[in-house]
């Protein structure tokens, strides 16, 4: 039987417009988990006698119909929804998935390679700003590495005769058991820059 949303509003939930795709999947998929929506999505109808089971699938089915629904741009829904999908979660979940499958891994790659002709040009603001911009982007669509190679990373792209920032470079490359993560790296970079920062997880700048 459905369950009561954990949260009673969905907004956190973002629209899905395409390239957002894996990002919208996660949330999605925790939301319906929440709700106890999740089953209806990824199977078929109960094979059932009791009447009570097929009227809560039904119901479920119903439900996960009209979150995921609320939850697609309008240009989307025109794409997607047909005879079969406007009526069954798991043919809709599975529609969604099927078309872009494909355009995330194109998206993956297209943010990879933005990320890896990223270079330092000597201005740290705007350079902080870029790498900021990307790790939001490779976050949202799902490319997964571990903290330390991405602020590695970050730190191979600094040209090395930048002495004003050699410090820096010097005490985080030294500094082996310090977690090193691509926010602290930043942070250290922003502090030593003078850019004011904001506590928390890294967000995209303005």
């Amino acid at each position: 039987m459905p369950k009561k949303p954990l949260i009673n509003q969905t907004s956190h939930i973002p629209i899905l417009d395409g390239p957002n795709y894996t990002l919208w999947s996660i949330m999605m998929d925790v939301e319906l988990s929440a709700r106890g929506l999740r089953e209806v999505c990824h199977s078929d109808t109960p094979r059932s006698s009791d009447p009570s089971t097929l009227i809560e699938w039904n119901q479920a089915n119903i439900e996960a119909v009209q979150l995921i629904l609320s939850h697609l741009h309008q240009e989307i829904i025109i794409s997607i929804v047909d005879a079969l999908t406007v009526k069954r979660a798991k043919a809709l979940w599975a529609k969604i998935a099927i078309k872009f499958a494909s355009q995330t891994v194109t998206n993956r790659g297209r943010t990879w390679v933005h990320w890896e002709c990223l270079k330092f040009t000597g201005n740290i603001k705007e350079y902080i700003k870029e790498c900021s911009n990307i790790l939001f982007d490779i976050a949202g669509i799902g490319i997964s590495l571990p903290p330390d190679i991405m602020a590695y990373s970050i730190l191979g792209k600094i040209s090395w005769d930048s002495s004003q920032y050699d410090h820096i470079i010097d005490s985080m490359v030294l500094s082996m058991n310090s977690n090193i993560n691509p926010q602290k790296l930043l942070t250290s970079y922003q502090s030593c820059s003078g850019i004011k920062t904001q506590k928390g997880t890294l967000k995209r700048p303005r």
